[in-house]
């Protein structure tokens, strides 16, 4: 069991997470100022503790321009992978709007069934429900940050 928590229940979620954090506070996003990451899983926790690393490292201790909520909100678009829990896009929708979304699945570690069901049956509206679904990917993919809405 301690095996999976490690791996895919938890451990190298934390991890991902970290690794965009650091990016940020390296400046790796000021430097490249069109780099788009996409983090995975609603963007491995960190999306819900953006109000607390702004409250906590400031930019004028962080030396950015802006605030990690504002640097994140540029940069890093999140998916679902397979999570498809309604509390958890409702709160990524809220925090980093319809125009950072890319909605996937996490096959073959998890089952398709019911990912097409959970996009329809969102409360969003149907220009919405486009970019989640597929606008957005193809607006980064094949016509870079220009592409991106928000």
């Amino acid at each position: 069991m301690s095996a999976r928590l490690s791996a895919f229940g938890w451990g190298w979620h934390n991890k991902a997470g970290i690794q965009v954090i650091r990016m940020m506070l390296s400046g790796l996003f000021e430097r490249f100022p069109n780099l788009q990451v996409i983090s995975v899983h609603w963007g491995e926790m960190v999306p819900f503790y953006l109000q607390r690393m702004d409250d906590m490292m400031l930019p004028d201790v962080t030396g950015l321009s802006g605030t990690i909520t504002e640097t994140y909100r540029a940069h890093v678009l999140a998916t679902p992978s397979g999570m498809l829990n309604l509390p958890h896009f409702e709160f990524t929708r809220t925090v980093l709007g319809a125009d950072r979304i890319i909605y996937s699945v996490d096959y073959p570690y998890l089952s398709n069934t019911g990912a097409r069901d959970f996009l329809e049956a969102l409360s969003i509206d149907e220009g919405e429900r486009e970019k989640i679904a597929h606008g957005n990917a193809e607006a980064l993919l094949f016509h870079g940050r220009d592409g991106l809405g928000g």
